[in-house]
């Protein structure tokens, strides 16, 4: 009888072990909710009706003006859309997912409100970030987070687009204001690796399992770890789920039920939401193409 002995290889072995963290890494994978097409998406329910409607006018008219492309986001917390990389992360992901702004341009402007983890955002495109960072800041510090620290979030959002497109959309539209130093090329080069030989091919496949797997754990470890329990203060021990009660349509809003139940004393709590209409023209927005590379500013209140 003959016996054949298969050949271990480790490139094999890694390749198969990194398929299988992939596997579940991609169930935790980074999420985004869809633009509408009014460009006022608000999961937090912190917008009145009429609030809702004047800025999705508000914002179709400083299209039509100046080209500028703007969209208006509230949600909960970025942690629900498996955001757990930070803010920052989050709304430029966002930003480049929905593509805002022209291609070449690079205009597009994301006011993004996350309530629960009290934070909100201005991210810029990056035909912007140069010359109106500075000015983000401060329409955030002087107009939206005094408004967010006395609860009154629907009007710190409705006040701070105003503010955001009569100080950066309308200046940069004109001539005399329309930034052209950007220097995107930088952040955009690919890394240029020589082809080492197979041992430098597996250390780097190693390192990428190592990478992948203490991601995965850390963030999501750090995510539940920062929860703490309204009742008996117990940290790391709190779940959040979220489910709709009733969808929305073209001419009412929705309602969607948000459960925080904690594995320590059982207490739980549930807090209901407004989900947006849906938009009579289209279910999703035609966005320009346009990207950000991390530009803006943020405040915490």
């Amino acid at each position: 009888m003959t016996f054949h002995l298969r050949v271990f290889r480790p490139a094999h072995f890694l390749l198969a072990v990194l398929a299988l963290i992939l596997l579940p890494a991609a169930a935790m994978a980074q999420s985004y909710p869809e633009l509408p097409a009014s460009y006022v998406l608000d999961e937090a329910g912190v917008l009145s009706d009429a609030q809702e409607t004047e800025l999705a006018e508000a914002i179709a008219k400083v299209k039509t003006d100046t080209g500028v492309e703007l969209a208006v986001v509230t949600v909960m917390s970025t942690a629900d859309y498996g955001g757990f990389d930070g803010l920052e992360a989050f709304t430029t992901g966002l930003f480049n997912e929905w593509g805002l702004g022209d291609e070449e341009k690079a205009d597009g402007i994301l006011i993004f409100l996350a309530r629960a983890d009290r934070e909100v955002r201005i991210e810029l495109g990056s035909g912007l970030q140069a010359d109106y960072g500075k000015e983000s800041a401060r329409i955030i510090d002087e107009v939206m987070l005094p408004a967010f620290r006395e609860d009154r979030y629907g009007d710190g959002i409705t006040e701070g687009t105003k503010a955001v497109i009569t100080r950066i959309a309308t200046p940069y539209a004109t001539p005399a204001s329309a930034s052209g130093g950007e220097t995107a090329a930088a952040s955009g080069e690919a890394e240029g690796e020589g082809g080492g030989s197979g041992g430098a091919i597996m250390g780097g496949i190693g390192a990428a399992i190592v990478a992948l797997i203490g991601f995965v754990v850390f963030k999501s470890k750090q995510a539940k770890a920062n929860r703490v329990c309204e009742s008996c203060g117990a940290k790391g021990q709190v779940e959040i789920t979220r489910r709709t009660v009733q969808d929305s349509t073209e001419t009412s809003t929705g309602v969607g039920e948000k459960t925080t139940a904690c594995g320590a004393c059982g207490h739980s709590s549930t807090e209901r939401y407004t989900i947006s209409k849906k938009s009579k023209s289209s279910s999703a927005a035609k966005t320009g193409g346009g990207k950000s590379e991390g530009g803006g500013a943020s405040g915490k209140w």
